[in-house]
């Protein structure tokens, strides 16, 4: 498989204080790192939890919060990629299909759970 070339943002930092919502939704939708720069220098960066988990493991390991995030981000986003998939393959689904069968694999995901 062909490995995606990851992009740098590199943003102001009083744009990343005006537009914050917008910085992170660039980091987790779209995998890309952001630069914060003040003067023209870069103080800062903002990465997705999984390349923190990746940089940073012991750190995890001692937030067990931080590893359900980077995982539950890692379903997301392998959902969202099957279901590319599957659109630009044969069938179409419906918006409305699609989300009904994903209630109703979280249903039964969470009733196995309730079971054990």
């Amino acid at each position: 498989m062909a490995r995606k070339r990851m992009t740098i943002g590199i943003v102001q930092a009083s744009r990343a204080k005006n537009n914050f919502g917008e910085v992170i939704k660039r980091v987790y939708e779209h995998d890309e790192p952001q630069i914060i720069e003040r003067a023209g220098m870069p103080v800062a960066a903002i990465i997705s939890i999984s390349d923190f988990q990746r940089l940073y493991p012991e750190q995890v390991k001692k937030q067990p919060r931080l590893s359900n995030s980077a995982k539950r981000l890692q379903a997301a986003q392998d959902i969202a990629s099957v279901l590319d998939r599957i659109q630009r393959g044969g069938e179409r689904f419906s918006e409305e299909e699609v989300d009904a069968d994903a209630l109703e694999a979280v249903m039964e995901i969470r009733r196995a759970r309730r079971t054990r």
